[in-house]
């Protein structure tokens, strides 16, 4: 049950950062000094921003923005991870060592801060966020599926397809890939969520997404110099972004198997 309400809140707001753009005749982008700083009303419900923008669509929009990078992130940890996991999982040996090792040198580097390294010597951007996150974001999963695929390798029909000769892509993609799928999955859900959050961080720290282009960590950054008098400017996509770690939360801990 708990998993549904996550899973409801989360198609919620990716409906909501998908739709709203669409429909609202304002852009999200193109400043209105004529309009800065409305408070919320019949024709801007959550008020417009300094530059006269509609906050409710920039909202919407920077979320978006916000949950594609993040979700481009997860997707490719989450590929690299499952297929250096598996193949370590079910060959052993070298791979597996190799495997060990890489996890221990990516656990041991502070990730954040590689992170924003790597983004400050480099032009803002989605190529310089991909660039800053997925080197070491694929270790957990690489885990959980080497993990997951040895206890697999283990099955008869495993030992059965292995005994007569099955080649590994086989066995990876047959054989063991259903039964690891799950576990899979939960992680790439709490990868998504970590990952969201150092999206939005490298934007609030101004080595994200170049303007006018914005997420919600942008969107917080541009509202710190006004938190007194328009406070809503930065506790908006806040609240959104809140919102959305909460849902993939509850999602992640309905997967977790119970005691």
């Amino acid at each position: 049950m708990r998993g549904r309400a996550g899973v409801v809140l989360l198609v919620a707001v990716g409906l909501a950062c998908l739709v709203v753009p669409l429909v609202s005749p304002y852009d999200p982008h193109l400043p209105d000094l004529r309009r800065a700083l409305l408070p919320p009303d019949p024709e801007h419900w959550l008020g417009t921003d300094q530059l006269g923008r509609d906050l409710l669509t920039r909202t919407a929009a920077a979320g978006r923005t916000s949950l594609l990078v993040a979700l481009a992130v997860t997707t490719l940890t989450t590929a690299v991870g499952a297929v250096s996991g598996a193949v370590a999982g079910l060959a052993g040996g070298v791979a597996e060592r190799l495997l060990r090792l890489s996890a221990t040198v990516a656990l041991a580097l502070p990730g954040l801060t590689l992170a924003l390294a790597l983004a400050g010597v480099l032009s803002p951007g989605y190529g310089t966020v991909l660039t800053a996150l997925v080197p070491l974001g694929w270790v957990n999963c690489a885990l959980v599926t080497r993990t997951a695929t040895r206890q697999a390798a283990s099955a008869d029909h495993v030992l059965a397809a292995r005994a007569i000769g099955a080649s590994m892509p086989h066995l990876l993609r047959r054989a063991i890939g259903p039964h690891v799928a799950g576990a899979v999955l939960t992680v790439a859900t709490a990868d998504l969520s970590r990952t969201l959050i150092a999206v939005t961080s490298l934007s609030f720290l101004g080595v994200g997404l170049p303007p006018p282009q914005t997420d919600w960590g942008g969107m917080v950054s541009e509202a710190t110099a006004l938190l007194v008098t328009a406070p809503r400017l930065a506790v908006v996509p806040a609240l959104a972004l809140a919102v959305t770690g909460v849902a993939l939360a509850v999602v992640v801990d309905a997967r977790r198997p119970g005691p």
